[in-house]
């Protein structure tokens, strides 16, 4: 297929990525000299081949783009200067300008290339074998469909748009390289995704950490996934699943203050489901996921947002965010990515406790408002809010509806993380609004509906030129 891997091999899996060992997230080197034909044999070599799917998940040239392009377009961030900060995908992201360079942008490419291996391991795992082996298939089944979700948030419109007829990106299953496949729709992507997210569920059967694929993560993914799709009902099914298992709770007190700032291995976290881990020393440089915000002061807290955060007196999630000088004033930046004290280290959190009560309450919103805000609740009294600060359907501190105080309080709680707030916005069909007083930079005043076309990412020029049955997405 048409993802610049042509030319890869069978060793090109076997990668020095161990979660708990590799030095870099760029050692990307062979493991061994394994031919092909003992490369994908047997339980060592499939889970070194696998520990590469995950090494790749942590690239730089997938995470961090991504990241870029689902937090950089949101309305939570004010950038503080135009141009070119080590990629030209975050400031291109927040002004929405759709230029040549943003036809090169690497989440594609590696993104599909993740997917390639991990259809290797799938691909040699029978569905009789034994658990250990199925164990592994099931995390590379996780992976594939983990992928593809974060792709069609990118490269497709959202689901709520024509009920998910508009093109995706190609669901890709199969191991043969020459195949140029066209994209799916995103109702598709979703079922097909949907199918591996279940199958996993039934395979994932041995404890690991939390770094690695788990039946939980599958929940978790399926309740974001029918969320996304307007399925409250499966949403509110899965979260539950999650939340009534038992194996989660919230982070309370210091724990909550220092979560983010560390790899999430510790045994006092209980709230995260999975995570993409990071080792201390595991540094990325200009290409971590801080660099934009306390590294270089380039992506602010936007004003809005700042507001939210200081709405409630006793918020201790306004201490996610550090003030700095700039240039143009004091503004504060997140330090959600800042691991062990170090700026270019983070092991960012893909799916914990907290999404399941948020998504549970989005869709109980209109259906069954008071459960809704008792979940909104339950995360504000952990943040130290009480009393008058806490809602009631009497008194919804200025809302319009319990709708929008679960999207504001997703906005304080997930701000900065894996485009919450870019689904949240697209998925109830609402625009990206700022207006920063003073601002010059190109995209601090702008009112962009979701259903512009500059609400998705154009598909990389290369992928357009070697595959004549890819479409591109309206430039």
């Amino acid at each position: 297929m048409a993802i610049n891997i042509k030319r890869s091999s069978i060793i090109g899996v076997m990668f020095i990525g161990m979660l708990c060992s590799c030095k870099s997230a760029l050692d990307l080197k062979p493991k061994t000299d394994l031919d092909a034909s003992t490369a994908l044999t047997g339980y060592d070599n499939l889970q070194v081949a696998l520990s590469g799917v995950y090494s790749l998940v942590n690239n730089y040239k997938f995470i961090t783009p991504y990241m870029n392009q689902v937090e950089m377009s949101t309305d939570n961030v004010e950038v503080m200067k135009a141009g070119n900060n080590a990629t030209t995908t975050s400031i291109e992201s927040y002004s929405f300008m759709r230029t040549s360079s943003m036809m090169d942008i690497q989440t594609w490419g590696t993104g599909y290339k993740a997917i390639y291996h991990a259809n290797m391991v799938i691909n040699a795992i029978p569905d009789n074998a034994a658990a250990n082996l199925l164990q592994l298939k099931g995390e590379a089944l996780f992976l594939r469909a983990f992928l593809h979700m974060q792709l069609v948030q990118v490269f497709g419109k959202p689901f709520a748009q024509n009920a998910g007829a508009n093109p995706g990106v190609p669901y890709v299953i199969s191991t043969d390289a020459t195949l140029l496949p066209s994209r799916n729709t995103v109702k598709e992507v979703y079922t097909l995704s949907a199918a591996d997210f279940e199958k996993a569920a039934t395979l994932l059967t041995q404890p690991k950490a939390n770094a690695y694929a788990n039946k939980e993560a599958c929940w978790a993914a399926l309740a974001e996934l029918w969320l996304n799709a307007g399925d409250n009902t499966k949403a509110i099914s899965y979260a539950e699943k999650v939340i009534n298992s038992g194996k989660f709770s919230l982070v309370t007190g210091t724990n909550y203050l220092t979560y983010f700032n560390n790899d999430h291995s510790a045994g006092t976290d209980k709230e995260t489901i999975f995570t993409i881990k990071s080792v201390d020393g595991q540094a990325k440089g200009f290409y971590g996921l801080g660099y934009n915000y306390t590294q270089t002061k380039y992506a602010a807290v936007s004003a809005p947002l700042l507001s939210l955060l200081n709405e409630t007196a006793g918020d201790v999630r306004l201490g996610f965010y550090t003030k700095l000088s700039t240039t143009s004033g004091d503004r504060y930046f997140t330090t959600k990515f800042i691991q062990s004290g170090n700026t270019a280290v983070s092991s960012p959190v893909v799916y914990r406790l907290a999404d399941m009560y948020l998504i549970r309450a989005e869709a109980n919103a209109n259906t069954n408002p008071q459960a809704a805000l008792d979940d909104v609740n339950l995360l504000r009294t952990r943040a130290g809010i009480s009393g008058t600060g806490l809602y009631q359907l009497a008194n919804l501190h200025g809302r319009s509806n319990v709708l929008q105080v679960v999207l504001d309080e997703s906005r304080i709680e997930f701000a900065f993380e894996k485009g919450r707030r870019r689904a949240d916005l697209l998925r109830n069909g609402l625009p990206v609004v700022r207006d920063y007083t003073g601002s010059t930079v190109p995209g601090s005043h702008i009112n962009i509906p979701a259903t512009d076309k500059s609400m998705i990412y154009p598909i990389p020029a290369t992928e357009i030129t070697v595959n004549p049955n890819l479409t591109q997405n309206p430039f």
